[in-house]
């Protein structure tokens, strides 16, 4: 698994041995990153469902000025670390902070990036569903992180895309393919008033 553009092109990335990790194929980080283009440099990044990092680095690579990564399973954190270490000596200049934490307990992490430019979100398939619906109805997800563009990969099953669409916390929300890979692609709404 390789860094596809930027400082640390072709870097070679580290994988966590046998822990049920899905990077997201190369190809399809590609084409999303390839989406987004210039507007990554100096951007600042949230990465949730870090596994590998290869995300939130491609990020780093790509001239992202902050990013935060944030990785719930213990047993992944070295390798992103090893990972972190691998894009910095190349000399990607983010700053890079990773909490061990879930993506559902807000207090611990969403206050420790400036704000958010882009969300990048790839859960594991089985709970993928479950984890969109839980983390956008948290009023405190959307007050933090109104106007960021989150980019959340869709499992391959027949039918999941129907648990993604019409949530109220997304404005322009489309369903986008990359490379064989579908995303939901929508901007982060403010809370309603209360």
């Amino acid at each position: 698994m390789k860094i596809i553009a930027g400082c640390a092109r072709n870097a070679e990335l580290l994988s966590p041995p046998d822990l049920g990790v899905r990077p997201t194929a190369v190809r399809s980080r590609k084409a999303l990153f390839d989406s987004i283009g210039a507007k990554m440099d100096g951007a600042a990044v949230l990465d949730l469902f870090s596994g590998s990092g290869a995300l939130g680095l491609e990020a780093a690579s790509r001239g992202a000025a902050e990013i935060l990564m944030i990785e719930l399973d213990p047993r992944h954190i070295p390798v992103i670390e090893q990972n972190i270490q691998i894009v910095q000596k190349t000399g990607a200049a983010s700053a890079i902070t990773l909490i061990n934490a879930d993506v559902l307990d807000l207090p611990r992490y969403s206050k420790r990036i400036s704000h958010a430019d882009y969300i990048f979100a790839d859960p594991p398939y089985a709970r993928s569903g479950e984890l969109f619906q839980n983390l956008l109805t948290k009023p405190r997800f959307r007050e933090d992180f109104a106007g960021a563009q989150l980019f959340w990969e869709i499992p391959d099953t027949p039918g999941a895309a129907g648990a993604f669409i019409n949530s109220p916390a997304l404005k322009n929300w489309q369903l986008r393919e990359f490379a064989g890979t579908r995303f939901l692609v929508g901007t982060v709404a403010e809370p309603p008033l209360k």
